[in-house]
């Protein structure tokens, strides 16, 4: 611990924040996050946004596969439940898109319990080839539901309180409150009985059922809760676009959400799903504005194309093998070493 703070309770110990350079960083993340829309532009705010909505899915999937151990390749296709739940609603119904987006968030949950089904017989690889099935047969439902891969959501649907969402910085501000709701959620759920069995299913499913964790229900909980934030993603999603296609929520973004918790730190929930979405957004957006002009204008267009699945893949890769733990460890290390410094032993 660092020198003058010292624990006088098990609240005091089980704190988010426990030290006064956390409260220094919430501060400052409060205040960056408040005065954002004011200072960085609509182009900026807009990638915010879609940062915001796909921490959301990634702190779901890592609910999923960090805390409870259960692979799952199907995490786009629960945030098209939660997608097309919202945009058929507010299409054909009229019903107003932040109202709905609860029921989007249980419709995908109900579907991940389905699809947790077979992690009560299957492990691993086999799970993972369970889950890509589950995939590929959604993905060729919203095909068929939506063959002209657009569904529009009507603007004047995406109201709150009179507030129409269509105006960036009210869009932000409320998937920002949504974001941070979510993410205290997911915080908790790690520290709380439920994150610790399912820490122990992770672990070792045959020890935590001999010592009376009931291991199915814990792995549907898992993929209950993994879906609902997928499905609230998806929502949000909606919210987001003025229209929504399934090309949005195939196996290939499945894999991204699988390489954002894997390249952050699976098991870490919150701030391993935010590095692994930053790194993989960012990486993504300086990707397409220089390597792959420049790829396209040396004559190397199909590599151009795939350039950003091949890094994925390398970078998939290179952290299974090197640290399985994530950047959320590298930082660890480093946040460690310099609170130690000069008397590192």
């Amino acid at each position: 611990m660092p020198a003058g703070v010292f624990k006088e309770s098990y609240e005091a110990d089980m704190a988010i924040f426990r030290y006064p350079i956390h409260w220094a960083a919430l501060i400052l993340a409060v205040v960056a996050a408040v005065a954002a829309p004011f200072v960085i532009g609509k182009y900026y705010l807009n990638l915010l946004v879609v940062m915001m909505i796909f921490w959301i899915a990634a702190i779901g999937l890592n609910i999923t596969l960090g805390l409870a151990g259960q692979i799952s390749l199907a995490h786009a296709a629960l945030m098209g439940i939660g997608a097309y739940t919202v945009a058929n609603a507010a299409l054909h119904l009229g019903v107003n898109s932040v109202a709905i987006l609860p029921i989007a968030g249980l419709a995908a949950a109900l579907l991940g319990i389905i699809l947790s089904l077979p992690s009560f017989r299957l492990k691993e690889y086999y799970l993972a080839m369970a889950s890509l099935a589950a995939q590929l047969i959604l993905e060729y439902v919203y095909s068929r539901i939506d063959p002209d891969q657009y569904t529009p959501v009507p603007p004047e649907t995406k109201t709150l309180l009179g507030i129409s969402l269509t105006e960036p910085t009210a869009l932000y501000y409320f998937i920002l409150a949504i974001t941070v709701v979510m993410a205290l959620a997911a915080a908790n759920i790690g520290r709380s009985s439920l994150g610790r069995a399912m820490k122990a299913v992770r672990d070792n499913d045959v020890a935590s059922e001999a010592i009376g964790i009931n291991v199915q229900l814990v792995k549907a909980t898992a993929f209950a809760i993994g879906g609902f934030y997928a499905g609230v993603a998806g929502g949000l999603y909606a919210i987001y676009s003025s229209g929504i296609g399934w090309e949005g929520f195939t196996l290939v973004n499945s894999i991204e959400l699988l390489g954002m918790v894997l390249i952050g730190g699976p098991g870490r929930v919150v701030w391993g799903s935010l590095l692994g979405v930053l790194v993989m957004r960012t990486g993504w957006t300086m990707m397409e504005s220089t390597i792959t002009p420049l790829l396209a204008g040396i004559g190397l267009s199909i590599i151009a194309s795939s350039a950003k699945y091949i890094v994925l893949g390398f970078l998939i890769v290179v952290f299974i093998i090197a640290e399985p733990e994530g950047l959320i460890a590298v930082l660890r290390r480093v946040k460690e070493y310099f609170r130690l410094w000069p008397y590192s032993y």
